[in-house]
Parts: C-alpha cells; sequence; structure tokens
C-alpha cells in the first residue's frame, strides 16, 4: 500500500527526484601511472572516477578519508597536450616547432597557444595575454605573412586575422620562420596559429560540464599527457600533473540503487 502512494505522488508530481548518486566509488591505495589506473579500473570496476555534481564530490571524499588517505589521488580526468595549426593545416611541415625550452611545451595548465619571438624561440602561454600577432593571406603554399601591432587574445586575433585576410600565421619550413623574423620588431610577442586541444575529457567519454578546479597556479613540467587528481588537503579540489607519475586513485562502478529525493 505504501508503495501504491508513493506512485501516486510520483504521477501526480507532487514528489521531485533529485539527481541521483550513480558513482559508488572505490579508493585503491597502490600508487599507479594514470594509465595503469584506468587499466586497473576497467578490469575490476567501471572506469576511473567520473564526478558529475558537488554531491559526487562529497561522496568521493567520504570513501578516500574513510581509508585513512588525505592527499592526491587519480580521477579520470585528462587533457590532451597535442598542439594544432588554427587553419587545420596538418600535411608536410606540420610539425614544425623551434620552443625556446623543452619544458616550455606544456609548463603550466593554461598555457594553450603558441608565441613566436624574434630570439628565434617559441613559447607557450596562456591563451587570454594581450599581444601582436601575425596573420597571412592568400593561399598557405604561397603565403603573405602581416604583423598586426594591436593587441589582442589569441581568439581574437584569429577572429580578426580571419576577417581581414586568411587565418593566424601557420609556420611550416625556415623560409616561413625568417619571412615572420623580419616583420617582429626585437623583444616584441607575437601570436601564431599554434594552439592546444582546450578540451577536458572524462575517462569514461562522459560528457565534461561539471568542474571542481584548484585555482591556484597549476605547473605541469609536462610535454606529455596530463591528467587529473582531486587532491583531498583542499577540499576535494582538481587540478592536471603529467600522468606519468604514481599515486593513489578512485574508480567508479554504477550504484544501480540510486534512489534520492530532495526534502
Amino acid at each position: 500500500m505504501e508503495g501504491f502512494f508513493i506512485g501516486v505522488l510520483c504521477l501526480s508530481g507532487c514528489l521531485t527526484f533529485s539527481t541521483c548518486l550513480l558513482h559508488q566509488y572505490h579508493f585503491v591505495s597502490d600508487a599507479k601511472t594514470w594509465t595503469e589506473a584506468q587499466s586497473y579500473c576497467r578490469e575490476k570496476y567501471t572506469d576511473l572516477a567520473t564526478v558529475e555534481n558537488t554531491e559526487e564530490i562529497k561522496k568521493l571524499n567520504d570513501t578516500v578519508s574513510a581509508a585513512g588517505y588525505s592527499s592526491e589521488v587519480w580521477i579520470g580526468l585528462h587533457r590532451h597536450p597535442h598542439w594544432k595549426w588554427s587553419d587545420g593545416f596538418n600535411k608536410r611541415g606540420a610539425e614544425s616547432r623551434n620552443w625556446e625550452l623543452p619544458e616550455h611545451s606544456y609548463y603550466e595548465a593554461n598555457q594553450l597557444c603558441g608565441i613566436m619571438i624574434t630570439s628565434e624561440r617559441w613559447f607557450d602561454d596562456n591563451c587570454q595575454k594581450k599581444i601582436a600577432f601575425v596573420c597571412y593571406r592568400g593561399k598557405l603554399e604561397d603565403s603573405d605573412f602581416v604583423l598586426v601591432n594591436a593587441r589582442k587574445t589569441w581568439s581574437e586575433a584569429r577572429s580578426h586575422c580571419r576577417k581581414h585576410f586568411t587565418d593566424l600565421a601557420t609556420v611550416r619550413y625556415d623560409t616561413d620562420k625568417e619571412k615572420i623574423w623580419s616583420l617582429v620588431k626585437p623583444h616584441v610577442l607575437a601570436w601564431i596559429g599554434l594552439y592546444r586541444d582546450p578540451q577536458i575529457y572524462w575517462s569514461d567519454g562522459s560528457s565534461y560540464s561539471f568542474s571542481y578546479w584548484n585555482e591556484d597556479d597549476n605547473s605541469l613540467g609536462s610535454m606529455n599527457g596530463v591528467c587529473g587528481v582531486a587532491d583531498l588537503e583542499k577540499g576535494g579540489k582538481w587540478r592536471l600533473v603529467p600522468c606519468e607519475v604514481r599515486k593513489p586513485f578512485v574508480c567508479y562502478s554504477i550504484n544501480k540503487r540510486g534512489w534520492c529525493f530532495l526534502e
């Protein structure tokens, strides 16, 4: 009879359901790389932890704390560090790079866009920095480069180049580098068309919509993939670290009995 009454309430709209906690978390204390942790979770459970709301943040934190652990643990977040050209160029010459130092190709998590300077070296930097930029016009095979001294973010610079020229500069060969260097004045930074994929992904393919990032500086020092950790010392806030380091981790399985009600 009670079950019938609840059913009537549901049909009448008098009872409201919240988002159910479908993820059952499992802490694993063995320190593994992110890829090793992913393989373990997929074999033993469902996948590395996906976190989609504040209730699940609390549940993950409680799971790890109950095991007596209070530092960083792998979760399912990851980002691809691969560089791309704004115009989509991916043929011969697309891998042309001239970094000042190896670590500059992924020094901090927010450095997603490429800068060329007159010392004939490239840096990565925050895409929101406002600096000059180099466009090209005409066909890529016969590029005519143009320095624009207006200070814009990388996205603003790309929009300007696409509106008035062809795109932000794609640098394929030494001849392209020489043409651009001749335009850029000494000690002036200039955006070129190089950028990273800005998207964050979950290991299980879930849509990335909820976030819980630590707002402190996020130094990476990695040219390879970067992956997400939840830092229990900071309330489970997330940050990105090189995927090759070894850490404990959290897996999840599906909670098939997840009925939840709003009060």
